[in-house]
């Protein structure tokens, strides 16, 4: 095997961030970027289409990963596109074990191909969104053993409210059915995030303290990490250049709070339907919790909970 090809010991140290998609996970991922300990994955690793999947021969799960994959799709600052695109189209051909050596062969690619990079990693990151969190959480600590997790939650109507307005920005008008998926998909996330909130070994993130206390929550972070928290942390960053979220509803280069209720810029239809299909998926997953011993609760409450978990 090349020696390029052999992952360094840093490779087993993975952190993933997680949370429902707009809940934030894009911003959370480029604050963690720029520093000279973690190395970041800039995209999704799309495990949710993963975790059903029973690893098969070459090259079929390999291009599904590739296809699946944006960072083909994207010209990123301080990266050489052209060269990672050339490796990944070896590493197709190449016959790999686990999806675990493929997603390590894939970040030590990025890495060796970005152009501002840490010059002494002990980490990697990256981030998931969405799908059924207990599975996927679960297929990340298979994969790795000692992977950490960095939870991001959201007050789930706020989420809804930014998948509603990003559509509409591009030009999609949601139907009813979209909207009950959109109300029902953060909520539902949430419920399971909460399942996990007396486990010490994740740490929890809130998206409206994130942006109201950047500086304090990212020391936070850096802290469960064991890396050193410096002021790159409190700004977005892509392979340490200073960048806009793709995923921010306004173009800046720095963490902004809202002010905005969940029903601010809604039309009434699409706020009557939000609050309908959201007061009926609460009361299903309230008397959930009841029927299994569960915890659930209002949002304030949830955020109260993780404020006392230390």
């Amino acid at each position: 095997m090349n020696n390029e090809d052999q992952v360094p010991e840093w490779l087993e140290n993975a952190v993933l961030i997680y949370g429902p998609r707009k809940a934030g996970t894009t911003l959370l991922q480029n604050l963690h970027d720029g520093n000279n300990e973690l190395f970041v994955y800039p995209v999704e690793l799309k495990l949710k289409r993963f975790h059903r999947t029973i690893w098969q021969s070459q090259p079929v799960t390999t291009d599904l990963y590739f296809d699946l994959s944006l960072l083909l799709k994207k010209e990123l600052p301080n990266f050489d596109n052209k060269s990672y695109a050339s490796y990944v189209k070896s590493l197709r051909n190449e016959r790999i074990s686990s999806l675990r050596e493929l997603i390590q062969k894939d970040i030590y690619a990025v890495y060796r191909f970005a152009e501002n990079k840490p010059t002494n990693p002990t980490h990697w990151c990256a981030k998931e969104v969405g799908g059924d969190t207990i599975k996927i959480i679960s297929f990340w600590r298979q994969m790795f053993l000692d992977g950490k997790v960095v939870m991001i939650v959201r007050d789930p109507l706020m989420v809804t409210r930014s998948v509603i307005l990003d559509r509409r920005r591009k030009g999609i008008r949601l139907g009813a059915r979209q909207i009950m998926k959109q109300t029902k998909s953060p909520m539902r996330n949430l419920y399971d995030q909460v399942q996990l909130i007396n486990d010490m070994s994740f740490h929890f993130v809130v998206y409206e303290k994130l942006t109201a206390d950047t500086s304090g929550t990212m020391q936070g972070v850096c802290g469960y990490l064991g890396i050193k928290y410096a002021s790159v942390h409190e700004y977005p960053t892509l392979f340490g250049e200073k960048t806009v979220t793709s995923t921010s509803s306004r173009k800046t280069r720095k963490v902004f709070q809202s002010k905005n209720k969940w029903h601010h810029d809604l039309s009434f239809r699409e706020k009557l339907l939000v609050w309908i299909y959201s007061t009926i998926i609460n009361i299903g997953l309230f008397n959930k919790a009841q029927k299994e011993g569960k915890k659930y609760g209002s949002y304030p409450e949830i955020v109260k909970e993780i404020e006392n978990r230390s």
